[in-house]
């Protein structure tokens, strides 16, 4: 008797077990349960790394009164920050382009892209996407069309801008719409909204699409310009809400950030965030051309000399740095080794025949992979690497320039290869090197434009980040 009580005891723990499993499970599944190991990192690293395009107020902009992350101000930025809170890690803000932002999400180069990202068949099949953040039915969700305001008298509906041109940043919801809905309009691809600011002003496009609250910023910032209810979108359910984007497969991270955007929503948090953003005290640039140049250098200066010393820098670093890889490379290309000769060869032809933005990024992807998600140095590496490829033929062909006979003078003397490069072939080469090596540095002056893409510091990005904060550009 005792053994049958002992045996319907177990089989009534076994039962009640039984029967809660699937509570218990659904519970891990809707909490920390899930694929990838991201989120783990985040909480080990004690940080959570963001991406971001800082050019869409009220969502993401700079506030160019501080620096540092400080910088970085919005709805957006915002909820970054209280995912991060709500962690316990600290936040990084990582400025890049657009599509930057998007691209490094799915290499993992960043833990979340929050720049106000939409859902697309595209997006779903690159990266997980957040539940939406906001009010899809509000203010905040709203898609129009920014015009001229001596223009609204012309253009009174989405049905009067057929056939117009339209700027639109690429890849974003505001293509969707113009693809969908004014299928005639001759689309302008830009990848900051303030270069579609400046196309409009000059007459090369018609109209801007943008998020309302993003034009109704715009306005208030920058008179002549207007966007009103009767030039908006009709919503797409499948397209509103703005998400998160989460690299592939993190669905522990995927989780976790829909339970606090859950928390978010709940408290009604975003709308007050947007609130306020869209009301940020922005420096206002007034007058006429000469006027708003005078004020932009009065008040932005210090910025624009950080930017000068930063693409100087870079520039300098990047012909030193390929000089010496060059010289290098330049010596290889001469040896009688027929291997080494080729495969010199065969870089500097690769390097030379392939456009530089795509080498920014292979480095980029290439030092993220291993775990330095520093940008500077993958950027500082490409520049070296692509300065070398060039300078490796500047520095043959001064070798090679030398006349025949200076070289067979030296070997007459009994001079090893070594001694008669330093002291008879180069100290002659180097009157041809130099003006090319001076061309090489103004080139790489150029070039490090390029590297704005990413938001380093150098002149162009300072360009871009005064643009933001005071919709004026000095191409204007």
């Amino acid at each position: 008797m005792k053994q049958i009580k002992k045996l319907l005891t177990i089989l009534s723990v076994l039962a009640i077990i039984c029967v809660n499993m699937p509570i218990i499970h659904a519970e891990d599944d809707n909490t920390q349960k899930g694929e990838g190991d991201l989120l783990q990192q985040i909480l080990d690293r004690g940080e959570l790394i963001v991406g971001t395009s800082p050019d869409f107020p009220p969502m993401e902009f700079i506030d160019t009164t501080k620096t540092g992350q400080d910088q970085y101000v919005g709805c957006d930025i915002e909820l970054a920050k209280y995912i991060a809170d709500s962690l316990g890690v600290k936040l990084t803000i990582k400025a890049m382009d657009f599509d930057a932002v998007l691209a490094s999400v799915t290499t993992k180069q960043i833990d979340l892209a929050i720049t106000g990202i939409t859902k697309t068949p595209a997006r779903e099949d690159s990266m997980e996407m957040s539940d939406s953040y906001f009010d899809e039915e509000g203010e905040s969700g709203w898609q129009g069309i920014l015009i001229k305001e001596d223009k609204k008298d012309v253009y009174t509906s989405l049905d009067t801008l057929k056939g117009k041109k339209i700027a639109v940043q690429a890849g974003s919801l505001q293509d969707l719409y113009v693809s969908e809905q004014l299928p005639d309009a001759k689309k302008q691809y830009i990848t900051q909204l303030n270069d579609a600011i400046e196309l409009l002003n000059n007459g090369t496009v018609d109209a801007v699409a943008t998020a309302y609250g993003t034009g109704q910023d715009f306005v208030k910032q920058k008179s002549g310009l207007y966007i009103g209810e009767e030039l908006l979108f009709t919503l797409n359910k499948d397209y509103t809400g703005n998400r998160i984007g989460i690299p592939k497969g993190e669905t522990a991270l995927l989780y976790r950030v829909n339970d606090i955007i859950k928390d978010v929503k709940d408290k009604h948090l975003y709308e007050e965030w947007y609130q306020t953003a869209l009301n940020y005290d922005k420096q206002k640039i007034e007058g006429n051309y000469l006027q708003r140049v005078a004020q932009i250098f009065s008040i932005y200066w210090p910025k624009f000399l950080t930017g000068l010393a930063a693409t100087l820098g870079l520039a300098l670093i990047t012909v030193i740095g390929g000089t010496l890889l060059g010289t290098i490379l330049a010596l290889v290309k001469l040896s009688k080794n027929k291997f080494v000769k080729f495969l010199s060869s065969a870089y500097v032809e690769i390097i030379r025949g392939t456009p530089l933005l795509l080498q920014l990024w292979l480095f980029v992807t290439i030092f993220a992979m291993f775990g330095n998600d520093q940008m500077i140095v993958s950027v500082i590496t490409a520049l070296v690497i692509n300065s070398s490829a060039y300078v490796a033929e500047i520095i043959r062909g001064g070798i090679m320039s030398v006349d025949k006979g200076q070289w067979e003078a030296a070997k007459s003397l009994g001079m090893s290869n070594q001694h008669m490069m330093v002291k008879i072939i180069f100290p002659q080469a180097f009157k041809t090197i130099l003006p090319s090596l001076g061309n090489e540095f103004i080139m790489m002056v150029k070039e490090t434009s390029l590297a704005s893409t990413f938001y380093i510091g150098e002149l162009m990005t300072a360009n871009n980040v005064v643009k933001t904060a005071t919709y004026f550009s000095l191409n204007n």
